[in-house]
């Protein structure tokens, strides 16, 4: 009986044992991720991650990390590093893709968690994945949740003031499309080639009243327009290089 006390002892230590060595695979493969990350391999990375994850499904640091993974591969693409992964794609629309992956990621975090901190980061970096999209609105929606968790964060403040901006840019473009649109269409029963000429090129009398309505422009006229647009396009460079892109000045992600 004894020694089946004792097997039984073993038995139950093993078992520990391999579970408790289990149970720490998720992080394992997590630091290995990491290092691939820092390594500059956010392809890599990602890979470990989603591998952390089929340990244990709510390990959302994984999730977390894995979103930083994508956005940075994303970020890549974009700028050519990294082509394509489907050829018949633009580098813009590959990246896209891969920035509403990261932004699932956040968005996930964001709605699981408990660490008010951690929610906040989630949100900051929810919204920078979407204003890399140009989905201004959902970038907005996010950097305001990530205020609202902590308002003294100057990164997010900034980024949604910048999202704001370029969201009211994006519908005064749309807005100038839609007039032209309108525009085109109230002209199309009003094309050149409908209209008919009642001059006759060939009359002189015509043809002084032609000459006579188009206007005319000295040599001194045009230098000095010339010299008002180079004195322009310098005040223009010398002011962008006052203030900066504001666009560079983004931040990006923040860590968990």
């Amino acid at each position: 009986m004894q020694k089946l006390n004792i097997h039984i002892s073993i038995s139950i230590t093993v078992t520990l044992l391999s579970f408790a060595g289990y149970a720490q695979e998720e992080k394992k493969i997590l630091r290995k991720g990491n290092d691939a990350f820092n390594s500059g391999k956010p392809m890599e990375a990602a890979n470990l991650y989603k591998r952390s994850l089929k340990e244990k499904q709510d390990y959302y640091k994984a999730n977390f990390n894995l979103g930083d993974a994508y956005y940075k591969t994303a970020s890549l693409i974009k700028s050519g590093k990294i082509p394509a992964y489907d050829k018949q794609m633009t580098a813009d629309s590959a990246a896209n893709l891969v920035f509403e992956q990261a932004a699932e990621q956040f968005d996930v975090v964001a709605k699981s968690v408990s660490n008010a901190d951690t929610i906040q980061k989630a949100w900051h970096n929810y919204g920078n994945a979407k204003l890399m999209q140009k989905n201004y609105e959902d970038a907005i929606l996010g950097y305001k949740k990530a205020l609202k968790l902590n308002p003294k964060d100057e990164d997010t403040r900034y980024n949604l003031a910048y999202a704001q901006k370029q969201l009211a840019q994006q519908q005064k473009n749309q807005k100038d499309k839609d007039k032209d649109k309108k525009d085109d269409k109230k002209n199309e029963g009003n094309k050149p080639e409908d209209k008919k000429d009642k001059r006759d090129i060939n009359n002189p009398n015509d043809k002084d009243k032609q000459e006579a309505q188009q206007p005319q422009m000295s040599k001194e006229q045009a230098e000095k327009m010339l010299n008002a647009l180079k004195n322009d396009e310098k005040k223009m460079q010398a002011l962008r290089k006052k203030k900066g892109d504001p666009a560079q000045k983004v931040k990006v992600e923040k860590d968990w």
